[in-house]
């Protein structure tokens, strides 16, 4: 006897479907693109701002060639600001140096689109065995409904591109790791991965880095995961070999695309960055004494007032902002430096390099981590708490009715998630389950020390509407095959 996916990876086109599977699909994905469609084109105006400069990355580099920021000529100026996925994707819809915003429209349905396929398709292979079931609409749905990528989809942001990637990882690992391992008693031979399984694998990861280096600690605990998918007890040497072939080939994809990165960066800025040029001022926007007074002595509820925060770093090289003296001063807000460039030209100093306003952060942010350890503790946890809040913070200008339906929404999909892993008991970490609960811890840890918000939790969104949908019972065709 030998073991037959339920699930194959030719059986995901909807011609190979059964007549009911296919239907479910079709309403949920044309669920999708209405409600996405009227979100979208609803606040279009939205796509002429560009928050984190990746408009002026696509723009520079479909006009220049170069992968950067337009100088005063309007020539390229290289930079690793930005990881570079999402800019160049959005250069193909930059004729002429201009981005189209109705091609970043249209771009974000089509990945909110993919993004509803895979988590119905992993949904189905995760809790409806292998069935298009109430749960794989109901987390289709939930997907295309949720407010934080609802939100994000009209912005020129990474959330977007980052979530697809995301749930194409989950999906390709939860259809391969559902393959039975075998132990020396089974009589059935065992089920053995295809070739190019970890290739996929590894080439998704690789993506996943360059759209959001946050995933690369993802991708180091796939690595080295993947190595214990589809054990055969019986031929312990040769499987054990194949294992460690696997992981090498994931790891080894993987590496290329570091490597490539930091000697692109190394070559163009100077500098072997491997992650962005980025990373010092998201950790000092974490880590700062601004904030940690927020925390100390702020009321629950009340909103960080940041400003005295930029104002400070606005005047970074006006003073040490190693010292505790340097954020106690009253600095004026007078010198508006846009974070996107960090350029000092203006002063009558040496220019400052990108690399070396990204350390300056990053020290800074050490310096205040080393003289209040005590705070750090207690902001790591913190914001590992806005990380999964199911509640956004209130700010100035944002009511509160929103606030409360979003908060709602939220605590109901997680009741409902608990339910779930409560039901599935164990099975619930079994191999398949493995790269969900690596993003989970993923992003737990990096965005503990780094800035978070409820919006850098969203590539993990379609997995949480798994479990969430994972409440609802099955329908007669699964239970019946399950019999």
């Amino acid at each position: 006897m030998t073991y037959r996916d339920p699930m194959p990876l030719w059986e995901t086109t909807l011609a190979s479907m059964d007549r009911i599977d296919r239907f479910r699909i079709l309403v949920v994905l044309a669920i999708t693109l209405a409600i996405r469609a009227a979100i979208t084109f609803w606040n279009f105006d939205s796509f002429s701002a560009d928050p984190d400069a990746y408009r002026a990355l696509a723009q520079t580099l479909s006009e220049t060639g170069v992968y950067g920021l337009p100088d005063p000529q309007g020539q390229g100026r290289a930079t690793a600001f930005r990881p570079p996925l999402y800019p160049y994707l959005l250069s193909w819809f930059s004729p002429g140096g201009e981005l189209s915003r109705l091609a970043v429209a249209l771009l974000h349905l089509v990945l909110a689109t993919i993004t509803v396929w895979l988590t119905m398709l992993t949904c189905g292979r995760l809790i409806d065995r292998g069935r298009m079931g109430p749960a794989t609409m109901a987390a289709g749905l939930l997907v295309a409904i949720d407010p934080i990528l609802t939100q994000q989809s009209t912005q020129i942001m990474t959330e977007t591109l980052a979530t697809t990637i995301a749930i194409a990882i989950i999906w390709w690992w939860a259809r391969s790791a559902d393959l039975p391992s075998s132990d020396n008693q089974s009589p059935n031979p065992p089920a053995r991965l295809p070739a190019t399984w970890p290739i996929v694998l590894g080439l998704l990861l690789a993506l996943a880095y360059l759209c959001r280096p946050t995933f690369l600690v993802w991708a180091v605990w796939l690595t080295f995961a993947s190595y214990f998918v589809c054990r055969d007890a019986r031929l312990r040497q040769r499987t054990r070999l194949r294992r460690i072939a696997r992981a090498l080939v994931v790891g080894t994809i993987v590496a290329i695309a570091v490597v490539a990165w930091t000697l692109r960066n190394q070559h163009a800025i100077g500098h072997p960055v491997w992650a962005t040029s980025h990373g010092g001022y998201t950790l000092l926007l974490a880590n700062n004494p601004s904030f940690y007074d927020y925390l100390q002595n702020g009321s629950w509820g009340d909103a960080w007032d940041a400003q005295p925060f930029l104002n400070a770093y606005a005047h970074r090289y006006d003073g040490d902002p190693q010292t505790a003296d340097f954020w106690n001063q009253d600095w004026p807000s007078q010198r508006n430096i846009n974070n996107a460039q960090h350029d000092a030209s203006t002063d009558q100093r040496e220019p400052v390099t990108e690399h070396d306003d990204d350390q300056r952060a990053y020290l800074a942010a050490r310096a205040t981590i080393d003289r209040q350890r005590g705070m750090f503790l207690w902001s790591c946890l913190v914001r590992v708490g806005r990380l999964w809040s199911p509640l956004p913070h209130h700010t100035s200008g944002r009511s509160w009715t929103p606030i409360l339906v979003v908060g709602l929404f939220y605590t109901l999909v997680y009741l409902a998630a608990v339910a779930t892993l409560w039901r599935l008991g164990r099975e619930a970490f079994s191999r398949k389950w493995w790269a969900i609960w690596t993003l989970a811890l993923t992003l737990s840890a990096v965005h503990a020390v780094y800035w978070s918000n409820l919006r850098m939790r969203a590539p993990i969104v379609p997995a949480i509407a798994i479990l969430a949908a994972g409440i609802l019972p099955h329908d007669r065709r699964i239970s019946g095959r399950s019999s």
